[in-house]
């Protein structure tokens, strides 16, 4: 009975969207479904207004679909000219992408229900990879059950 709840644990495969500190100890690993919508909200840093960057993974890569944004110059900023405040595109930013966290306190990722504030887990400046992978049901529940150690914010809105 023993043998085949470690088989289970070791051979159920999950995709898990990892957010790791690369500068601190502090990640989080979140479960998400394929083709699961991922937000990235920040204020942008040159002209200070709210952007969302929604994510999706597609065949292990992290995909940027949509830009969202009231300020026209922030959307020259991502190559939109004349362009509305919702803009689809479809880039591959490959199985990882990295981030520094913002001096600013409105950074983060929206996932399901779930909101990761990244000031529970990184300082100004502090280097973040952003990746997806796909691991096992006991590697998951292993990191989480690290993670959970090291930092406890509240993820839930």
């Amino acid at each position: 009975m023993i043998a085949a709840g470690g088989v289970f644990l070791f051979s159920r495969n999950m995709t898990v969207l990892s957010v790791r500190n690369l500068d601190r100890a502090a990640s989080f690993h979140f479960e998400i479904s394929p083709s699961e919508e991922v937000t990235l909200f920040h204020t942008n840093s040159i002209y200070g207004a709210p952007v969302e960057e929604v994510l999706e993974v597609r065949n292990g890569d992290l995909v940027l679909k949509t830009v969202r944004t009231d300020s026209p110059a922030v959307m020259e900023y991502y190559g939109f000219e004349g362009a509305g405040p919702v803009q689809t595109m479809n880039r591959s930013l490959g199985s990882a992408f990295s981030i520094k966290a913002s001096m600013r306190q409105d950074q983060g990722f929206r996932i399901g229900q779930n909101t990761l504030q990244l000031r529970t887990i990184a300082g100004a400046g502090d280097r973040i990879l952003v990746s997806v992978d796909q691991v096992s049901l006991a590697r998951f529940l292993w990191e989480k059950w690290f993670e959970d150690d090291k930092v406890n914010p509240s993820t839930k809105h």
